[in-house]
């Protein structure tokens, strides 16, 4: 037996959400992430000289 459309197109936990607040927190993951790649970069050049 199939599923009804209903439970098909139910809410799924595992699928992200598209509100603003949650683009907005996962760009600042995503920027943090990468800031901090750029530091430590940065940091083991400067340990470097």
């Amino acid at each position: 037996m199939t599923k009804k459309r209903v439970e098909i197109d139910g809410r799924n936990p595992f699928i992200p959400s598209l509100s603003p607040v949650c683009c907005t927190a996962d760009l600042v993951l995503l920027f943090s992430v990468a800031l901090g790649g750029l530091v430590a970069a940065v940091a083991a050049l400067i340990a470097h000289l």
